[in-house]
C-alpha cells in the first residue's frame, strides 16, 4: 500500500490538506467550477456551480450526462451526452475556451453561460480527470438582448410619422422580446384610453386578442392600471394572484377573457409621458409559469416608454403642423372647387367693377369665357346687360351702403345665339376688417326651375284627368290627350293584352284635329313583332327610349303592311320617346311621344317628365284593371252564390220529396213495394252522394285557402288506380253513352295519396262525361323521367284559348249549357292537389276536337 494511501502517514494528511485548501479557494470564486474523473463523474465542485444549476450536481459519468438539460444558441437543438465540453476534453484531450450554451437548471429557470474546460494529467501524462469553469453570463446576455430589442424599436419608431402603424409593429416586436402579451393604449381627444394594439407571441391566441380592444383601462376609475395612468407612476407585479387579477379586469367578461388567453403569470404597466402630459400607457403581460417580471425589465420597460412617448408626441406636433398647413391649402382648394362645382353663378368684383373672380357658370350665363372677364369692368364685358340692368350702379350701391341686395330678378336680354333668360340675383359686400374690398355676385339661371314648375302644373293636370275615371279605355285616352296637349303633335298607346302574345293599339290622339282621322285611321295596324322594333323592345327590357331623331330604318320596323306604310309616311315622326307603362313589376304596355316638327328635339328632361307621367298613367290603368277585375269578382261571387244556393238546394229538394212521399205512404198504411222502395233509395243516394261532392269542395277550397290541405303519401300503381275507377264508373259512363278506352298495361308507381289522386281522376272523368255525352274518353298512365303522367282525353267541342288559363281559377265555369251545373271548383281543387304533391295539372284542347287534361307528379 503507498504511503500516502495509508491513513495517518504524513502524505496522506497533506494530501487531505491541499484537497481542503481547494475546496476553500473554490467556495470563493465567483465562477462555477466542475472538477471530474477520467469517467466524467464529479470529484469537485463549488457553490457557484451548484447556484448556476440550481441544485446539487448529480454523480454521473459521460454516458449519463443526458440529465443536464442544454441547447446549441444558434440551432436550439438540445445537447447530447457526448456535446458537453467536459465530455468532449475527456475524449480528445483538447480544451474548449468560453463556449456559449444556454442551460435548463434543475429549478427550472434558463440561464446563458460560458463552458470552458481542460484535462488533468498524472506523471505519466495519462487523462485522469478534467476541469471545467462556468461563467453565468444569462444578466449580459439579457442586457445585450433588450439593447438590441430597443435598438430595433426605436429604428421602427423613427422611420415612418405613421405613429399608429409605427406602434402596433413595436406591440409585435415587444411579443418577440419582451412579453407574451403586449398591449398599448393611448389618449382619444375625450381624454379616454383607447387601444391601439393589442398583439400575442402565440399565434393561437392571436385570434382571441381582438376581443381585449374592448377593454381598455377606465380613467379616474379605482383599477391599478387606471392609476398607471393617471399617476405617471409604472407598475410591477411579479406575480398576479387571482384576486390582483380581478382588480385589474373591468368586467367579468374581460375577466373571463383573461383567464382564456393566460391566465397572466406576471405584468408591467408603464405610462407613456411627455414632460407633464400623458399621452398613453404601455402594457406588457407574461403568461409561461416560472417566468416573472423583475426591476430589470421595468427599467427597459420604461426606456421603451419614454422612446414612444417622444414619438407619439412628435407625431402629433408634425400632424398638427401637416393639418394647419392642409387647412390652409384646403381652404384654398375649396374655394376654388366650390366655384368651379357651384351650380350658381359666383364671381367678385372689386372697389374698381372689375372682376377678380368668375366662375364657369357665370361665364356661361354672361356668354362670355372666364378669361374675358378677368381684370375687365363689367360695361366693358357685358355692354348690352348694363344698359338695360345698370349693374354697375347696383354694385356701386352696395359697397356704400355696406349691406346686400338679396333675391332680384330679372330678366336677361337676348343676345346673339342666346335666347333671354330669367335669372336670380344676389350681391353683397366683401368685407375684412370693416374694409369693403369689393361684392361678391351669386346669379341663377332659372330657366331650369320655371320649365321644372311649367312640367309640375303638366304633371298635376294630368294626374287630376287620370284620376276622374276608373274606364280603362278613357283612363288611356286621358294619359295620351294630356301628352299631345302639352309636348307632343301625336301620342299612341299600345296595351299587352292578358295572353301577352301581341300589342294592341288602343288609343291615339293628336293636338291638332286635322290629324286625328289620320290617327285613327292607323289604330287599325298593331305593331308586329320584330327583334329590332323600338316598342317590342321597350316592352320587353321595361326600359325608356329617347330617340332625337327618327331613322328610315326605325319606321321600317314598325310597318304592319303597306297600307300602314302609307299611313306612317304622312304622320312622319322626326322626334321621339317610347316609355313602357310599368305596374306592379309589370309592362302593361307602351306610351308613345311624336313629334312632327324637325325643330323639336325631344331631350332627357321631356324623358324625365314623360316617365312620371307614363308611372302615374300606369297605375290608373292599373287601377282600372284591378277595378274592372273587382267587378268580375263580385259577379263572379254572386253568381256562386246564386248557383251554390241552387246546387245545394236541388239535391235537398229531390231528397226531401222522396222521403216525405215514403212518409205519407207509410202514414196512409200503403207498405211501398220493394221495387219503389229500392228506387226512392237509389235516388236518396245519389242525392245525398251529390250533395257530398258539393260539401267536400267546399271544404277543400277551405283547406287550400287556409294552407291545411294534408297528403297522406303511399306507394300507388297509377295505372292499377285507372283500372279500378273505370270499373267503378261503368253504371255512369253508360248512362252518359260514353266509352272508356284506357292505355295503362305497364305499372307506373308514385308515392302520393290515392284519395286525392282518386278525386282528381274523378272530377276529369265526370267532367268528360258532362260535356262530351256519347263520344269515348281515353286514360292513359306513362312515365316520363322522374315524373309520373296521367291524362283524360275527351271528344267533346273543347275549349277556347282564353278559357284554358281561366277555367283552372275558383268560381269559374266553361261556358255551354253545363255552365250553371257546377260550383266552379273541381277543376281548382284538382290543379291544387296537383301542385301539393309538387306536381301540375294542364289542359291541351283546340275548340270542337275535345280535351286532354294532364296529371304529372313526381314518382319519389
Amino acid at each position: 500500500m503507498p504511503d500516502t494511501d495509508r491513513p495517518g502517514s504524513p502524505e496522506a494528511t497533506a494530501l487531505l490538506a491541499e484537497r481542503e485548501h481547494l475546496r476553500t479557494l473554490l467556495r470563493l470564486m465567483p465562477v462555477g467550477v466542475f472538477v471530474v474523473d477520467a469517467q466524467g463523474q464529479l470529484v469537485e465542485s463549488n457553490p457557484a456551480a451548484e447556484a448556476i444549476w440550481g441544485g446539487v450536481l448529480p454523480r454521473v459519468s459521460l454516458e449519463d450526462y443526458g440529465v443536464y438539460e442544454g441547447y446549441w444558441p444558434g440551432s436550439g437543438r438540445r445537447l447530447e451526452p457526448h456535446e458537453w465540453a467536459l465530455a468532449r476534453t475527456l475524449r480528445d484531450g483538447q480544451p474548449v475556451v468560453n463556449e456559449e450554451v444556454e442551460i435548463v437548471a434543475f429549478d427550472g429557470s434558463r440561464r446563458t453561460v460560458l463552458h470552458s474546460t481542460t484535462v488533468l494529467r498524472d506523471g505519466q501524462g495519462a487523462i485522469v480527470g478534467a476541469v471545467a469553469v462556468k461563467v453565468d453570463i444569462t444578466t449580459r446576455r439579457q442586457a445585450e438582448h433588450f439593447e438590441s430589442f430597443l435598438t430595433e424599436a426605436t429604428r421602427l419608431l423613427v422611420e415612418s410619422l405613421d405613429w399608429e402603424s409605427t406602434l402596433r409593429a413595436v406591440a409585435r416586436l415587444a411579443t418577440r422580446e419582451l412579453a407574451d402579451f403586449c398591449i398599448i393604449d393611448v389618449v382619444g381627444d375625450d381624454g379616454e384610453l383607447h387601444r391601439l394594439a393589442a398583439t400575442a407571441r402565440d399565434p393561437a391566441r392571436q385570434s382571441l386578442v381582438p376581443e381585449l380592444m374592448r377593454f381598455p383601462p377606465k380613467v379616474g376609475s379605482p383599477s391599478p392600471l387606471a392609476k398607471v395612468f393617471t399617476e405617471g407612476r409604472p407598475l410591477l407585479i411579479p406575480d398576479i394572484s387571482h384576486e390582483t387579477l380581478s382588480m385589474l379586469a373591468r368586467s367579468p367578461e374581460h375577466l373571463r377573457l383573461m383567464e382564456v388567453l393566460g391566465p397572466p403569470r406576471s405584468c408591467m404597466a408603464v405610462p407613456l409621458s411627455v414632460g407633464a402630459r400623458r399621452v398613453g400607457m404601455l402594457n406588457f403581460i407574461l403568461a409561461t409559469p416560472d417566468r416573472h417580471y423583475t426591476q430589470r425589465e421595468l427599467k427597459y420597460a420604461e426606456e421603451l416608454a419614454r422612446r414612444v412617448a417622444f414619438v407619439v408626441e412628435h407625431a402629433r406636433l408634425f400632424r398638427e403642423a401637416q393639418g394647419a398647413l392642409r387647412a390652409r391649402d384646403t381652404s384654398l382648394a375649396l374655394l376654388e372647387a366650390f366655384l368651379a362645382a357651384s351650380p350658381v353663378g359666383m364671381g367678385f368684383v372689386d372697389r374698381e367693377m372689375r372682376y377678380v373672380l368668375v366662375n364657369p357658370v357665370l361665364a356661361a350665363i354672361n356668354g362670355k369665357s372666364r378669361e374675358e372677364h378677368l381684370g375687365r369692368r363689367v360695361r366693358e364685358v357685358l355692354p348690352e346687360l348694363e344698359e338695360a340692368m345698370q349693374v354697375e350702379q347696383v354694385l356701386r350701391g352696395v359697397m356704400e351702403r355696406g349691406e346686400p341686395l338679396l333675391d332680384r330678378d330679372a330678366l336677361v336680354p337676348p343676345r346673339p345665339g342666346i335666347p333671354p333668360r330669367p335669372v336670380h340675383s344676389t350681391f353683397f359686400p366683401v368685407k375684412v376688417q370693416g374694409e369693403t374690398l369689393g361684392v361678391g355676385v351669386t346669379v341663377l339661371d332659372t330657366t331650369e326651375q320655371k320649365q321644372v314648375e311649367e312640367g309640375l302644373r303638366f304633371l298635376a293636370e294630368a294626374t287630376a284627368r287620370l284620376s276622374s275615371s276608373l274606364d280603362l279605355r278613357t283612363t288611356l285616352e286621358s294619359t295620351a290627350r294630356v301628352v299631345a296637349e302639352h309636348m307632343a303633335d301625336y301620342c299612341v298607346v299600345d296595351v299587352r293584352p292578358e295572353d301577352g302574345q301581341q300589342l294592341e293599339r288602343v288609343v291615339a290622339v293628336a293636338r291638332e284635329p286635322g290629324l286625328q282621322p289620320l290617327l285613327d285611321k292607323g289604330l287599325r295596324f298593331s305593331p308586329p313583332y320584330r327583334p329590332s322594333s323600338l316598342i317590342w323592345q321597350v316592352l320587353e327590357s321595361g326600359r325608356a327610349t329617347l330617340v332625337t331623331e327618327v331613322t328610315e330604318a326605325m319606321l321600317e320596323d314598325a310597318v304592319a303592311g303597306p297600307e300602314h306604310q302609307a299611313v306612317l309616311e304622312r304622320l312622319r315622326p322626326r322626334s321621339a320617346m317610347l316609355v313602357p307603362l310599368i305596374a306592379r313589376e309589370r309592362t302593361l304596355g307602351v306610351l308613345s311621344v311624336m313629334s312632327q316638327d324637325p325643330a323639336r328635339r325631344y331631350t332627357e328632361r321631356d324623358l324625365t317628365f314623360v316617365e312620371e307621367l307614363a308611372s302615374r298613367a300606369a297605375l290608373a290603368v292599373d287601377n282600372a284593371r284591378l277595378f274592372h277585375q273587382a267587378e268580375q269578382a263580385v259577379e263572379a261571387r254572386d253568381e256562386f252564390v246564386a248557383i251554390a244556393t241552387h246546387e245545394l238546394r236541388t239535391p235537398l229538394s229531390a231528397l226531401s220529396l222522396q222521403l216525405i212521399a215514403l212518409q205519407r205512404a207509410v202514414d196512409a198504411g200503403h207498405i211501398p213495394t220493394e221495387e219503389r222502395l229500392r228506387q226512392s233509395l237509389v235516388t236518396a243516394r245519389r242525392q245525398t252522394e251529390r250533395l257530398e261532392q258539393l260539401v267536400s269542395h267546399l271544404l277543400d277550397v277551405s283547406r287550400i285557402s287556409t294552407g291545411r290541405l294534408e297528403l297522406e303519401p303511399e306507394e300507388v300503381d297509377l295505372a292499377e288506380l285507372v283500372h279500378r275507377l273505370v270499373m267503378r264508373f261503368e253504371e255512369k259512363l253508360a248512362e252518359a253513352g260514353c266509352t272508356a278506352v284506357v292505355h295503362a298495361d305497364t305499372p307506373v308507381v308514385a308515392k302520393v295519396d290515392r284519395l286525392r289522386v282518386e278525386q282528381v281522376v274523378m272530377n276529369l272523368l265526370s267532367n268528360a262525361m258532362k260535356y262530351a255525352r256519347g263520344q269515348p274518353v281515353e286514360l292513359h298512365v306513362e312515365r316520363e323521367q322522374e315524373m309520373a303522367v296521367l291524362g283524360v282525353k275527351d271528344y267533346g267541342p273543347g275549349i277556347s284559348l282564353e278559357a284554358q288559363a281561366r277555367i283552372f281559377e275558383r268560381y269559374q265555369r266553361a261556358s255551354g249549357k253545363h255552365s250553371r251545373e257546377s260550383l266552379g271548383l273541381g277543376l281548382y281543387v284538382a290543379r291544387q292537389i296537383a301542385r301539393a304533391h309538387g306536381g301540375e295539372l294542364k289542359v291541351e284542347s283546340t275548340p270542337g276536337q275535345g280535351a286532354h287534361f294532364i296529371l304529372r307528379v313526381p314518382l319519389g
